[in-house]
């Protein structure tokens, strides 16, 4: 067996056909689970084409920023797909391979 799931085809067979349930996988190093992958991590910063390392980026705007990937990633599909990867959505839009990280 490959460990492919054919639906999407360069997604691990993890046994879900679309987001995992938070936990579904052993924490990284740092106790972080589901860190990339399962869904695009919707944050809090304004998109910008000329972002800053040091969070300093635009106070207002139209378009937010999503980072990681998720699990409709493909190498066709998402654009440099890792941690640091970042994108833009609509301030209002919602979908089912984008989420948010509640930090305590």
């Amino acid at each position: 067996s490959s460990g492919i799931n054919a639906e999407w085809p360069l997604r691990p067979g993890d046994g879900y056909k679309t987001a995992a349930p938070v936990g579904s996988f052993p924490p990284n190093n740092y106790g972080v689970h589901d860190l990339i992958g399962n869904v695009w991590e919707w944050v809090d910063d304004w998109w910008t084409t000329q972002h800053s390392r040091d969070g300093s980026g635009p106070r207002t705007g139209t378009e937010k920023v999503k980072k990681g990937g998720s699990f409709m990633c493909t190498r066709q599909f998402c654009y440099r797909y890792r941690c640091p990867a970042r994108t833009k959505t609509s301030a209002d839009s919602t979908a089912m391979h984008v989420g948010f990280r509640c930090v305590l």
